[in-house]
């Protein structure tokens, strides 16, 4: 069973008032705390002295069967009326709590203090992640303000501890009133979070929503977790797995954001589809202004691109025509026909070629343009264009590898002699060209914004 800790600062509604409990008390009546951390001005300070102690005694003398540790935390302040004056020991005694009671059931007193100590616990509260935050209010026991009447008066260092205790009404059953409320103060981290969280669906920053959503604020919190851990899945590569999160929801709307396809009777995935996939991934990097990230994962993704073209649209066997091993394919040039060996050399200015080296995008795109000259399975200009503007991309991913920088949309238009728009509208014309015989639609390169739609529409 986890720990109940208090917090609470001293009021003049504490220890008790017109015969009733004070928010202090009348909390620890019902929720018995194990620790109180009870924080005081320089005002409730000299009440709590010795040889006066009024609150210690007062909840020990009202509770007789009750015995709580408590942590006195004297702040000397002494202009209570100022909001920022708390900051400091209220995060500094939240910081003791996770070091000593993280797990912890902690209950903030909202009602005791001035509207200045209150609204920095809900502050406090409204931006805590990682602490099981639990605000209580106690009513008056008249259901109003508190009243300027002889039987409220405010209380003082001279207030009879034993003599209100018995006069405390809240100590006798018959005519003891519960008074506890626990506000919605939801609603007010609701709208502190919503504004972050879209921040961060701008940037595509999945698992920091998914802390966020550890505050469990919102009414769909979760259905909005299950998306959010599905886009973490999807970005981390991991399959067909990731689909099971959206089964569980049911929901037609999400049809589009499965990865592949949403049948559970189809476990291979197609070459094509990992080659769009991976590619949306790089798209989000350059949309959030990550160039380096996005030139260094187009790497790979036109060498598969190639590939496919050999593979699927030339029909060419490519275990034939290259070796393979686990890390890919590499050139064994005794399987090449003397006139790709001799065009490789022209187009990679060789006097020789070197045996058993893994096969780069200059090799494909020469091998792609040697069988297009001998039979015609897809149109020549248009490939020479799109392996143009392709090859740019190589003088990027050298700066990248030989010098310890990282590079700006500037820098990649700069020394490519492209842009990035360019380069992305070639490859989304290849895919609509001709990966939508194979059932490639637009959508699956815009999943993640349409995933971003979906969240957003939870958040409202």
């Amino acid at each position: 069973m986890s720990k109940k800790i208090l917090l609470t600062f001293a009021g003049n509604t504490d220890p008790t008032r017109g015969q009733h409990d004070g928010p202090i008390i009348h909390i620890c009546r019902y929720y018995k705390p194990d620790k109180i951390y009870l924080i005081l001005t320089k005002e409730m300070q000299e009440r709590d002295e010795e040889p006066y102690n009024i609150y210690e005694r007062a909840i020990k003398e009202n509770l007789k069967d009750y015995n709580s540790e408590i942590v006195h935390i004297n702040t000397g302040i002494e202009e209570a009326h100022h909001f920022d004056i708390y900051f400091n020991w209220i995060y500094e005694t939240f910081e003791k709590i996770k070091k000593e009671e993280k797990d912890a059931e902690i209950y903030l007193n909202m009602t005791s203090g001035t509207s200045q100590m209150t609204i920095n616990l809900l502050m406090y509260y409204i931006d805590s992640l990682d602490l099981n935050l639990i605000p209580i209010q106690v009513e008056t026991y008249t259901g109003q303000s508190n009243q300027s009447k002889e039987n409220n008066k405010t209380v003082d260092k001279n207030y009879d501890v034993e003599a209100e205790a018995i006069y405390n009404l809240d100590n006798e059953e018959k005519t003891r009133t519960y008074r506890i409320v626990i506000p919605n103060l939801k609603k007010y981290s609701r709208i502190l979070t919503k504004n972050q969280i879209q921040k961060l669906l701008e940037q595509y920053k999945y698992e920091a929503i998914s802390e966020l959503l550890k505050r469990n604020i919102f009414d769909k919190n979760l259905e909005l977790n299950t998306l959010v851990n599905f886009a973490i899945e999807r970005t981390n590569l991991e399959g067909f797995d990731c689909n099971k999160k959206l089964y569980s929801l049911n929901n037609k709307n999400y049809d589009k954001l499965y990865y592949f396809t949403k049948d559970k009777n189809i476990s291979k995935i197609s070459d094509w589809y990992q080659i769009v996939d991976y590619f949306t991934l790089a798209n989000i990097k350059q949309k959030t202004g990550d160039i380096s990230a996005y030139t260094l994962m187009l790497e790979p993704i036109i060498v598969r691109i190639y590939l496919s073209i050999l593979k699927d649209l030339m029909k060419i066997n490519l275990e034939k025509l290259f070796k393979r091993d686990t890390n890919g394919y590499k050139i064994e040039l005794k399987r090449l026909e003397e006139g790709l060996k001799k065009m490789l050399k022209e187009d990679l200015k060789k006097t020789y070629l070197k045996d058993d080296v893994y096969i780069s995008a200059q090799v494909l795109t020469c091998t792609i343009k040697y069988y297009l000259k001998k039979e015609k399975k897809l149109d020549i200009n248009y490939f020479n264009s799109f392996s143009k503007t392709l090859a740019k991309i190589k003088n990027v991913r050298n700066t990248l590898a030989h010098e310890l920088k990282s590079i700006n949309r500037e820098d990649f238009n700069r020394e490519s002699g492209t842009t990035i728009e360019q380069v992305n509208t070639k490859i989304l014309d290849f895919f609509e060209k001709f990966y939508k015989q194979y059932g490639y639609k637009k959508e699956m390169v815009e999943v993640y914004d349409n995933l971003n739609k979906e969240i957003n529409k939870l958040l409202e």
